[in-house]
């Protein structure tokens, strides 16, 4: 990558444009010609650099729970690894360095139910000897960003999510209007199919998307990249027990910059785990990481935090 390729990613990930032609004005921005921006963002696409230009849609606006599910799988972590694999509802899966519990799914079912009686065929189906569910109590952040400049994960805009964000049947809009602009093309006109396929004038479709965004329903607008390719080798899952209030050490780590995702969770069985309070951070080096983990620990003042590194993603090449 040149240095207009990384102006081009720093644009496509922290100020994406919310108008129907949004390649044209980071063209202006980085002043190149919109062909040759065309070309570069489908050449750093094929390089597996970009995964996708769209938006996340919330899972809670789709009706569904989601969990952290932790496993104490030892040498069977790879029998795990193949079951979540073949589970599209599972959505990354991680060999990480906690002493007991080295393999760490993210899984999304319809209900809590759903998540723990997964957690327990898995385990059963891998031999493994035991897991820890990690429910979802309330997502306070999201997005997945890179600072190409500095080598830290730096949340974009619409990172905060509301505790309820609203169902779509709720706003009058259609259930596949989100899955029509999760991933949009790199062309002069990405929204031309959904403009067609939903009878809408360009200004609809802005005020429509900057809506959910403001509702919670969409969030993270931009590039997701993949960022191992640009240098952020290392992540780390920082958990906190809380000294206190849960939520006031959720609402402290969310408002940190670096933070990528940031939840309180409910530890099943009850009291297994009392790290309830996550956050994810990115960087180039483990020494940034512990950084922001410092910061954390002096602002947020939990009563134990730990860094839990991924030692290998057991689901690579999964555009979430």
């Amino acid at each position: 990558m040149d240095q207009i390729d990384k102006e081009i990613l720093m644009e496509l990930q922290y100020d994406f444009p919310l108008h129907a032609r949004p390649y044209d004005d980071i063209a202006n921005k980085v002043g190149i010609g919109l062909q040759d921006l065309l070309e570069r963002i489908n050449n750093l696409k094929k390089d597996g650099i970009i995964k996708r230009i769209g938006f996340y849609y919330n899972f809670r606006a789709q009706g569904n729970e989601a969990a952290l599910i932790a496993f104490e799988s030892g040498e069977n972590y790879k029998k795990l690894a193949e079951i979540a694999m073949k589970d599209p509802l599972v959505t990354h899966s991680y060999l990480r360095s906690h002493p007991i519990y080295n393999v760490w799914i993210v899984a999304k079912r319809a209900s809590n139910e759903e998540l723990i009686n997964l957690a327990e065929r898995m385990t059963k189906e891998s031999n493994s000897k035991s897991y820890v569910v990690l429910l979802s109590k309330r997502t306070y952040k999201l997005s997945v960003k890179y600072d190409i400049i500095n080598g830290v994960s730096k949340a974009g805009k619409y990172a905060l999510l509301p505790e309820h964000p609203p169902l779509l049947k709720d706003l009058g809009i259609d259930k596949d209007f989100p899955l029509s602009i999760r991933s949009i093309p790199i062309n002069e006109k990405p929204y031309d199919f959904v403009l067609k396929k939903y009878d809408l004038k360009e200004e609809e479709l802005e005020y429509i998307i900057k809506k959910l965004l403001e509702k919670g329903v969409l969030a993270d607008p931009g590039a997701a990249l993949d960022g191992e390719k640009l240098g952020f080798k290392e992540n780390g899952m920082v958990v906190m027990e809380p000294n206190g209030n849960e939520e006031l050490i959720c609402e402290c780590a969310a408002s940190m910059s670096f933070s990528t995702h940031v939840v309180l969770r409910q530890s099943i069985p009850e009291g297994k785990w009392k790290h309830v309070s996550y956050a994810m951070v990115h960087a180039t080096e483990k020494k940034k990481i512990e950084d922001m983990a410092n910061t954390l620990k002096e602002k947020c003042n939990p009563r134990d935090l730990m860094i839990i590194y991924s030692l290998a993603d057991l689901k690579p090449g999964v555009v979430r």
